[in-house]
């Protein structure tokens, strides 16, 4: 794969320059480092852990705040917290 050096740039700039003109070029590199930007803070906020607090859904046993599975029954955090968030939703009223 060739390497990219100062005239190749040059000549990629130019046709870029051509293809989108003066004015509408800045307006181009506005947008993707916006949207750069925005897809790193979705990245940053898309996961966030939720801690296991109380008894287990599935087998009552108490699970510790720091544990990544269940000591009684093996699932893991993150099955406790859906579960939980399910029973949750069915004693919502609708």
């Amino acid at each position: 794969m060739p390497n990219l050096g100062g005239p190749e740039l040059l000549i990629v700039l130019a046709v870029l320059l051509l293809l989108f003109g003066a004015t509408r070029l800045p307006k181009l590199a506005r947008s993707m480092g916006q949207a750069g930007k925005e897809f790193k803070e979705g990245m940053k906020d898309g996961y966030r852990a939720e801690p296991v607090e109380g008894p287990c859904p599935f087998c009552e046993v108490k699970v510790p705040a720091d544990s990544k599975f269940c000591p009684g029954c093996g699932k893991s955090s993150d099955e406790i917290v859906a579960q939980k968030s399910r029973e949750a939703a069915e004693k919502k009223p609708a």
